[in-house]
C-alpha cells in the first residue's frame, strides 16, 4: 500500500526530471513526443508499483509452497514423488512460456496504447484546427483502431 504508493512517486519523479535533463532535440524525436512521453511516465511507474505490491508476496509464497511441498512429498512418500518428479520441469516450461507469451502481448499492448494517446493528446491540443477541418470523425475512428 503505502509502501508502493511512495516508490511509484520517487519513480515518477526520478524520470521526469530524467526527461527534463535531456537534450531539447530529444523531444523532436518522433518515440519521445508529449503524448508517449506521458503515457510512459504513467506506465512505468505503474510496472514498478506492480513489482513492489502484494503480487509479488503471492508469487513468493507460490513458489515456497512449491519447493515445501516437493521435499515434504519426498520425505513422505519418496516412490511415489520419483514418479512425479520428471513432470516437474514440464511445469516449470509451461508457466515460463505463459510469462513469456503475457508479457510480449503486454508490450505490444502497451506500444499500442502509447500511440492511441498519441493521436488523442495531439487532437485534444489542436481542437481548433480538428474542428475548422471537420476531421473529428476521421480522427475517432483512428483512436479506436489503435485501441
Amino acid at each position: 500500500g503505502i509502501c508502493e504508493l511512495q516508490i511509484t512517486e520517487k519513480v515518477r519523479l526520478i524520470s521526469f526530471k530524467a526527461m527534463l535533463n535531456e537534450d531539447i532535440s530529444w523531444f523532436d524525436q518522433p518515440e519521445n513526443s508529449v503524448s508517449i512521453l506521458t503515457s510512459k511516465l504513467a506506465e512505468e511507474a505503474r510496472n514498478i508499483g506492480y513489482i513492489t505490491s502484494a503480487h509479488t508476496g503471492l508469487s513468493i509464497r507460490g513458489c515456497a509452497a512449491i519447493v515445501i511441498s516437493v521435499i515434504a512429498s519426498f520425505i513422505l512418500s519418496w516412490p511415489i514423488a520419483s514418479i512425479v518428479a520428471p513432470a516437474f520441469p514440464l511445469m516449470l516450461l509451461g508457466a515460463y512460456l505463459q510469462v513469456m507469451l503475457t508479457k510480449r502481448y503486454t508490450d505490444h499492448r502497451n506500444k499500442l496504447l502509447e500511440h492511441s494517446a498519441k493521436v488523442a493528446v495531439e487532437s485534444i491540443e489542436n481542437v481548433f484546427t480538428v474542428a475548422t477541418l471537420g476531421i473529428e470523425k476521421r480522427l475517432v475512428d483512428n483512436y479506436n483502431q489503435l485501441l
